[in-house]
Parts: structure tokens; C-alpha cells; sequence
């Protein structure tokens, strides 16, 4: 992949919510099967280290990318607004591996600039960076949260971030999960006035269409059609530092898979950062096995059965024109792929990826430690009923 950089327009959706537009940029067939051999591998390596301490994110598997500004003047960055992890980093200038020909942040050329200097070390599910913490008034959405702590990426792992297409992540998942304890950047925003509320919702459009949109302080109704359905973060996630939910059961075709505990349901991660749908192997082996098998050619997507997951008392189908990816293969053609994969993490954990975001818009409440489902539309278009 080649490194890009993407433009940002800031858009007001309510008097106190900001809409942040997000650029999408889908996997070609080769991404794809690359990924799926990564998971297939980080099944073992995660796996045998028992109790999850790395994020889940996989900075090789997002597709939605936005803009962060840093400093003053601005220092422009294209970053993954990932609700798997909790930090906000950047490469540095003082970088001594960073992948070349896109921007590193100069402490020097800001005004704005406080020295922190502690020391910070991030392990994802892929890879991993390290550097040290600095402040400086950084803009998200038009909205400026002063002296915010960030890190300063000095050395990260080439094989990982060497051709993303993005320059950093920011993270917008639990506090608890943040490296040196940083605050959390949508907690700032309340502190400093800048938004009423401490909640953020996604719209994720499909097959690289424009409109995937973040939105800052609560909810854009021209996203969604009918009222939220909310889940509690569990209790679970005091050990598990993920927006964690539980989902009752997971049907497909109208039959249960049990899956699911009958005393904890299913543990699910709600995560922008991650293309597909994943879950424990030992149990995607049964759920996939009601699939049979996903035409390459596409033909038999129409015939595939609904996904239905049960949370917060209702159920959520997923069809096959979601779960179900499209991707290109090297001569332009369409080729479909199964989007539902194993990933052990450690503890058997599911993670609600892209296909479920995409028809689902998605918002994150932290004031009443919840996310809440509603069907997508598109604004100003149809609801989204497949």
C-alpha cells in the first residue's frame, strides 16, 4: 500500500455536535489474504501468552482514516480513529525509523508546545512503537483540546507501520487501557467546554463510498433511522480495558449456535479498528460451518443465511451483502470472501468489526458506559435494510 494523505472538511451537524469526515480505503483481494494469514498466526502468538495486555487493534486491518492537527501553526496527520486503544501517537522528527515522505511532528515549529518526557511503549496485536510523551493543543474536528498529552513515535516496527497508509492512531477506546495513564481525548474536550458530552458515535460506508463520518458529542440523526439500543459495558471490562458489551446469542439462519455462556453471553469488542467480524476459533468453527462455503465468483451470496446477534434485548441481523467482502483481485475483478474470522486473543472475546459498524450506526457513551446500536442510513438516502 502506498502511503496516502487525505483532505478533511469539518461539517456541523447539531449546535454542540461536530462531524468529523473519514476517508475509506478497502483492501484489494492480496490485502485481504495477507490479513487473514496474519490472523491466523497471532492466533498462537497471542494465544499462548494467556491474559490479554496488548491492544487488540491490528494496525494493518483499518480501512477508515481521518485528520489530526497538532500544534500551532498546525501540524496536519492522517490517523486511525480506533476505539480498540486508548493513545494518541505520531511519529516524531526525532523518529529513527519512520517510513519516509510523509510528516513527522516538529516540537520545535510549535508554539504551543509543553515538554512532558516520560517515556512510552505501545504493543499492539501487530506490531509496536515506542517514543516519549509531549503536549500541545491538538485539534480534532475543528475542536482544539489544549496542552493534550500525545506520544512521540522515536522507533516503531517497519514490517508493520513501513507501508500504512496512515501516519498515526488515535485512540478512543477505555481510560484504562492508556498507556501512562494519558487522559482521553473526547474526556478533554468535556473538561475544556469544547463539546457538552463525552460521547462519540461512528457511520461507516461501505465499498470505499464517501460519507464515513466520526461524530463528536453525541449523535447525528441524519445517520440513523429509529431509536438506539443500548448495551452496558460489562462488568468484565474491568479486567478486559475494551468497550466491552454482551451479546445474549448468536443465531445463524435462524438457529442458535450456542455459542454463548448462559451466565455471560458472549464477551464483544465494538471495534472501528478491525475489518471483519472475529471470535474465539474454537467456536467461529461451528458458526462458519452453517456458511458452507462463500463463492469466489459471488454467485451464491444472495442464498447465504443471516447472522442475528442478541444484544441489550434485541436482535441484529447481519446479511450476506455485509458480512460477505468484496475485494478486488490484481486484474480489477470482484472476488467474495468470508468476513468472519478466528482470532485468539488470549480470553474468549468476540470483536464487532467493520461488517456490523457498516450497518450499524454506533455510539459510544461515556458518560453512562454504554454503546448503542441504530440501523444506518445514509443522510438524505434510504435506511440500510439488507
Amino acid at each position: 500500500m502506498k502511503a496516502a494523505v487525505f483532505s478533511l472538511a469539518v461539517g456541523l451537524a447539531t449546535a454542540d455536535v461536530i462531524n468529523v469526515p473519514l476517508t475509506h480505503k478497502p483492501k484489494t483481494l492480496s490485502q485481504f489474504k495477507v490479513q487473514s494469514a496474519r490472523r491466523a498466526s497471532r492466533q498462537v502468538r497471542l494465544g499462548a501468552e494467556g491474559f490479554p495486555s496488548v491492544s487488540l487493534t491490528d494496525v494493518e486491518d483499518a480501512e477508515y482514516f481521518g485528520e489530526v492537527d497538532i500544534g500551532s501553526p498546525a501540524q496536519k496527520f492522517t490517523v486511525i480513529y480506533d476505539t480498540g486503544s486508548s493513545n494518541l501517537w505520531v511519529p516524531s522528527k526525532a523518529c529513527t525509523n519512520c517510513k519516509t515522505g510523509t510528516p513527522r511532528y516538529d516540537s520545535s515549529a510549535s508554539k504551543t508546545f509543553t515538554k512532558d518526557g516520560q517515556s512510552f511503549a505501545l504493543q499492539y496485536g501487530t506490531g509496536s512503537c515506542q517514543g516519549f510523551i509531549s503536549k500541545n493543543a491538538t485539534t480534532i474536528g475543528g475542536l482544539t483540546i489544549d496542552n493534550f498529552s500525545f506520544g512521540e513515535v522515536s522507533a516503531e516496527a517497519t514490517d508493520v507501520f513501513g507501508q500504512a497508509p496512515f501516519d498515526g492512531i488515535l485512540g478512543m477506546g477505555v481510560p484504562a487501557a492508556a498507556a501512562d495513564k494519558v487522559p482521553m481525548p473526547m474526556a478533554q474536550l468535556v473538561a475544556q467546554g469544547k463539546v457538552e458530552h463525552n460521547i462519540f458515535a461512528f457511520y461507516l460506508a461501505s465499498g470505499g463510498k464517501t460519507g464515513s463520518t466520526l461524530t463528536l458529542g453525541g449523535t447525528d440523526p441524519a445517520f440513523h433511522d429509529g431509536d438506539f439500543t443500548y448495551a452496558p459495558v460489562s462488568l468484565a471490562g474491568k479486567l478486559l480495558p475494551y468497550w466491552l458489551v454482551s451479546a445474549k446469542d448468536i443465531n445463524v439462519g435462524g438457529e442458535s449456535t450456542g455459542s454463548c455462556s448462559w451466565l455471560t453471553g458472549c464477551y464483544m469488542v465494538v471495534d472501528t479498528g478491525t475489518s471483519v467480524l472475529a471470535g474465539p476459533p474454537f467456536a467461529l468453527d461451528k458458526l462458519i460451518s452453517n456458511f458452507g462455503n462463500v463463492s469466489t465468483d459471488c454467485s451464491n451470496v444472495k442464498s447465504l443465511p443471516t447472522v442475528t446477534i442478541t444484544m441489550g434485548g434485541k436482535d441484529f441481523d447481519l446479511g450476506p451483502d455485509f458480512y460477505v467482502i468484496r475485494v478486488k483481485d490484481d486484474k480489477g475483478n470482484e472476488q467474495c470472501q468470508l468476513g468472519i474470522e478466528g482470532v485468539n486473543a488470549g480470553v474468549p472475546i468476540w470483536i464487532l468489526g467493520d461488517p456490523f459498524l457498516r450497518k450499524y450506526y454506533t455510539v459510544w457513551d461515556g458518560e453512562q458506559n454504554r454503546v448503542g446500536f441504530a440501523l444506518a442510513k445514509l443522510p438524505n438516502d434510504d435506511v440500510i435494510v439488507v
